[in-house]
């Protein structure tokens, strides 16, 4: 009897195996997560990189026009809305051009969402001093 009181069992217990699953299961949950979160703002970056791109170039085309690096002809073909395909997605965008304070000082502001969506990813503006012809 001495012999079989002495001797002790090997191996983990239930209670600490299970204990052991539920710490591995938190942190795998956590990892989970955490690459669907990368994930997201992933999508979330390239859709704000794309409309942001749409709106810089609406912007540039009418400093051109501003700086006369454009012919009269090109200016008046200038639509104030419009769709246009970035990074293989359609984007809407709309220019809206308010006069400013100062002499023949405007403000360019060029709205882009997606074409299902009344939200916009991207708004860019900028100020742009344009003399009559």
């Amino acid at each position: 009897m001495s012999s079989m009181g002495s001797r002790r069992a090997a191996g983990f217990t239930l209670i600490e195996v299970a204990v052991a699953l539920t710490i591995l299961g938190w942190v795998m949950g956590s990892a989970l997560y955490m690459v669907q979160q990368y994930a997201d703002e992933r999508v979330r970056l390239r859709q704000q990189f794309y409309s942001a791109q749409v709106s810089w170039n609406h912007l540039v085309e009418h400093y051109q026009d501003a700086e006369k690096w454009t012919e009269k002809n090109q200016k008046s073909k200038r639509s104030v809305k419009g769709i246009d395909t970035q990074g293989g997605q359609d984007w809407r965008w709309e220019l809206e051009v308010k006069e400013a304070m100062g002499n023949d000082l405007y403000r360019y502001q060029v709205d882009v969402g997606l074409p299902d969506s009344d939200r916009k990813s991207a708004g860019l503006f900028v100020y742009l001093v344009v003399k009559k012809r």
